[in-house]
C-alpha cells in the first residue's frame, strides 16, 4: 500500500509502519497523499494493514515509525476525538444502552456543544438519514441498514475535516 500524488495534501502517511510483537510489520513503509475532497478507497487482501491505517489516522493505534498529518498538523499527540474525523467502523460500534438520538447526540456532548445546538444537529442528521421517526429505538430494535445509516449520521453529525 504505497502511492504518493503531487501538491498539498489534506491528509499524509510518511514511512509510517505498524507492528504489533516489533517483528511482523501489519503497515510496511506506507507513503500515501490524500487531496482536500478526494474521495479514495483502500484496496487489498485480508491482514494487508487497510483497517489498521485508517485507525491510525483515526488515533485509535499508534504508529511504530512515521508520521501521520492531517491538514498540514501532525496527528501523534492528539487524541482520537480532538482529530476531526468522522469514522464508520465496521461493526458500526453503536452504543447499545442508547437510543439513536443518543448515539448521535454522543460525539457533539464529548465536543461539549451547548444542548440546544446539540438538538439541532441531531434533527438534521436524522433527517439526512431519514430515521428521525425511530430516534427513540435502540440498535438492537434495528434493522443492520437503520444501524448502517445511524452509524453514517453519528460519523457526520459534528461536521468533521474528514470522513
Amino acid at each position: 500500500m504505497s502511492t504518493q500524488s503531487g501538491g498539498d495534501a489534506f491528509v499524509r502517511f510518511r514511512e509510517v509502519r505498524k507492528t504489533y510483537d516489533g517483528e511482523h510489520l501489519v503497515v510496511k513503509n506506507l507513503n500515501l497523499d490524500i487531496g482536500r475532497g478526494e474521495f479514495l478507497t483502500l484496496l487489498g487482501p485480508s491482514g494487508s494493514g487497510k483497517t489498521t491505517a485508517l485507525m491510525m489516522l483515526a488515533g485509535f493505534e499508534t504508529p511504530t515509525h512515521g508520521e501521520i498529518l492531517l491538514d498540514g498538523k501532525p496527528l501523534h499527540n492528539l487524541p482520537p476525538y480532538r482529530r476531526d474525523i468522522g469514522m464508520v467502523f465496521q461493526n458500526y460500534a453503536l452504543f447499545p444502552h442508547m437510543t439513536v438520538a443518543e448515539n448521535l447526540a454522543f460525539p457533539l456532548s464529548v465536543r461539549k456543544l451547548p444542548k440546544a445546538d446539540i438538538a439541532q444537529k441531531v434533527a438534521r442528521a436524522l433527517d439526512m438519514v431519514r430515521l428521525g421517526a425511530l430516534a427513540g429505538r435502540y440498535p438492537a430494535q434495528m434493522s443492520g441498514g437503520q444501524q448502517q445509516r445511524v452509524a453514517l449520521a453519528r460519523a457526520l453529525v459534528f461536521e468533521p475535516k474528514l470522513v
